[in-house]
């Protein structure tokens, strides 16, 4: 059996994008959900990995932390969860990498937060970084017919997901076929038990509900 450490489902952008990709997988996992900026919740995240954060995987003995990671331990087991053409799926690991590291003033600044619905105007420095991303996702949808980035679902889609619920959340517009895009994702079913579960949390985040 697999368990999935994750944070709260209402602010973790980053254990949603591993949970996506393992429910796609099909294959069994229990998760274990440690609730952020709670009394214990550091000692209990450095029981788990020396980095101290979510999401980790535990496999057996082993524990695999980074949604990237996560994601290619799971991609092993399970074919065609990356695109099935060799470059198209570097492309696909790259954009991956790119969305989990870079975008930093986008994503510290309109922080994931599924309850919220605000028009708040966004800093300049902030929507220029979505625009980036905006283009970025347009061009790979221009690319082919398909709905998704690669035109089948890929991991790819996972990491872009929480992004989607961010132009959701804060109201941002983008690009008729981005947008399109994000509708997809965000009526994705496996994605909408997530943000149900989210909906119900109890616990709040200031920083992320101050925004």
């Amino acid at each position: 059996m697999l368990t999935l450490y994750i944070g709260n489902k209402n602010y973790s952008s980053w254990s949603m994008r591993p949970w996506l990709v393992l429910r796609k997988s099909g294959l069994p996992f229990e998760e274990n959900l440690i609730p952020l900026y709670q009394g214990g919740t550091k000692a209990k995240l450095l029981a788990l990995s020396p980095a101290g954060t979510v999401p980790v995987l535990q496999v057996k003995d082993e524990m695999i932390p980074d949604s990237l990671a996560i994601s290619e331990w799971v991609a092993r087991c399970v074919p065609n969860l990356w695109p099935k053409k060799p470059a198209e799926a570097e492309r696909a690991r790259a954009l991956c990498k790119q969305m989990q590291d870079d975008f930093g003033v986008f994503r510290n600044t309109a922080h994931m937060n599924l309850r919220r619905r605000t028009t708040t105007p966004m800093p300049q420095d902030c929507l220029d970084e979505a625009a980036r991303l905006v283009t970025i996702l347009e061009e790979l949808l221009g690319a082919h017919e398909g709905p998704f980035l690669f035109d089948d679902w890929s991991i790819a889609d996972a990491f872009a997901t929480p992004y989607a619920s961010r132009f959701n959340t804060y109201g941002m517009e983008c690009a008729l076929k981005v947008d399109t895009y994000f509708s997809e994702l965000l009526a994705d079913e496996d994605y909408l038990d997530w943000e149900m579960a989210a909906l119900a949390e109890p616990w709040t985040i200031a920083v992320a509900d101050a925004v």
